[in-house]
């Protein structure tokens, strides 16, 4: 049995859910026989139980994104009242359930689960010398899963934009992450890509549906 050697205050953190990861991809290997096929089905079962997480952080970023018009309103009404402009900020979020901060909260618990889950994928021996579907190493860098992997982070860092209203916005921003991974993706084993390829994937078809969700904005008008 692999154990993570984590150093620093969340190494036993890490550890821990590390562990819990090598017995699930352990556990997914035992009937599919296939550690490509397992690394699928772990960052698949991971990504539905982070949903409600994910749902959250999602509809708070895209309540505010909504709101950004009455924001704007209040702010021009109140130019030079700024007390009663906050007070009129607090009743808007408020009357709209709105929690500035709590976008941030869900994407904290989810980051430990997937860091150790990235960890244990770069070490994890058993995937020496196996392949999957056109990838003949797991353990080593794949060319073609490197460029999947940077296309659908631009996918998801385009829709994203499209749907926040922001299309022609941060251009460099969208092409710096992509652009990033691929550079990164190269030194990285094909397992870890196909963690990172499947966890995006998933995210972007949740992300979809999500902000399909009917906008219930309420407040202040001039």
């Amino acid at each position: 049995m692999l154990n993570l050697v984590s150093v620093g205050i969340f190494g036993q953190l890490f550890g821990w859910i590390g562990d819990l990861m090598i017995n699930a991809l352990n556990f997914f290997y035992g009937f599919t026989n296939s550690y490509g096929l397992s690394i699928f089905l772990l960052t698949l079962a991971v990504r539905i139980i982070l949903f409600p997480l994910v749902a959250k952080q999602t509809r708070s970023m895209k309540k505010m994104q909504e709101l950004q018009p009455k924001m704007e309103e209040l702010k021009k009404k109140y130019e030079d009242e700024p007390q009663e402009f906050q007070k009129k900020m607090q009743e808007l979020y408020v009357e709209n359930k709105v929690n500035p901060a709590a976008g941030c909260l869900p994407l904290l618990v989810q980051m430990p689960i997937l860091i150790a889950l990235f960890r244990v994928l770069q070490s994890f021996e058993p995937l020496k010398g196996t392949s999957f579907l056109w990838i003949s190493d797991l353990a080593q860098p794949d060319i073609i899963l490197v460029i999947l992997t940077g296309l659908i982070m631009l996918g998801q860092t385009q829709m994203q934009q499209r749907m926040s209203g922001n299309a022609a916005a941060n251009n460099k921003m969208m092409l710096f992450m992509p652009l990033l991974i691929v550079v990164i993706g190269f030194r990285l084993p094909a397992g870890v890509l196909v963690y990172w390829f499947t966890s995006n994937l998933v995210m972007v078809v949740q992300q979809y549906f999500l902000y399909q969700e009917p906008a219930t904005i309420k407040g202040e008008s001039n």
